[in-house]
């Protein structure tokens, strides 16, 4: 456990100095900080994992969730192969093979939240339309200005809504520390997701430079807590 907590904190830390370096435009610093935190969800699900091998229950979520996170791992590494490219075509490239990655995780954390679920509540479904509002609005209000990729960042915004209402229909449903876990991770998710979609297309420089630390320090918190809940 003390194991876990330490790793948690050097990924909160170096997540802090990806988003100082990313604001710097520091970007190779940046991408090594990166993967150092990104690094450390993964180990910390294997160690989870580990502590789980007599219980099958427990193994087969850790599995999952291990899979999940590998696939974020995989978004991490072609979003930061995104910032290393000038050329446009290119880093919208990496930034929509990022995107897929993520959603395949998603899909697989909505999938086993509903398994694990006695039921789903059906009127949680609105809050689905919650985060793809929010930059349809922002980006008629001209506070940011979508290009063609921000059609699958608002399409990943729906997902990622669905799996976080998933993760809230279990908390209600089905409530524990791991299901309190899993929705504060989902949430943080959501939040950080969102937060990237204004640093890569809002208009002011300034929201855009804050809002780097939001998505990095929101979604290492989200993962540590993915990663931890193979625990509980």
């Amino acid at each position: 456990m003390i194991g876990i907590y330490v790793i948690s904190g050097i990924m909160i830390v170096t997540a802090f100095l990806t988003a100082a370096f990313y604001v710097n435009e520091r970007r190779v610093i940046a991408t090594i900080t990166k993967t150092v935190s990104s690094l450390g969800f993964m180990l910390i699900a294997f160690i989870a994992l580990s502590k789980n091998f007599d219980n099958l229950h427990n193994l087969k979520y850790g599995m999952v969730m291990l899979t999940g996170l590998m696939l974020c791992f995989v978004g991490d590494i072609f979003l930061m192969i995104k910032e290393l490219f000038r050329d446009e075509r290119t880093s919208n490239l990496y930034l929509l093979l990022g995107v897929g990655s993520f959603t395949l995780a998603q899909i697989m954390f909505a999938i086993r939240f509903i398994m694990y679920a006695d039921r789903f509540i059906y009127w949680l479904i609105p809050i689905v339309l919650i985060a793809p509002a929010i930059l349809l609005i922002s980006h008629k209000t001209n506070i940011m200005k979508l290009e063609k990729t921000g059609i699958g960042l608002i399409i990943y915004s729906v997902i990622i809504g669905f799996t976080t209402i998933c993760a809230l229909n279990l908390l209600i449903v089905n409530p524990s520390n791991r299901s309190v876990a899993l929705f504060v991770a989902l949430a943080a998710f959501m939040l950080s997701d969102t937060a990237l979609c204004y640093t890569y297309y809002g208009r002011s420089v300034t929201l855009r430079r804050i809002l780097n630390y939001v998505v990095m320090l929101f979604y290492y918190s989200a993962t540590i807590l993915l990663a931890y809940s193979i625990l509980l």
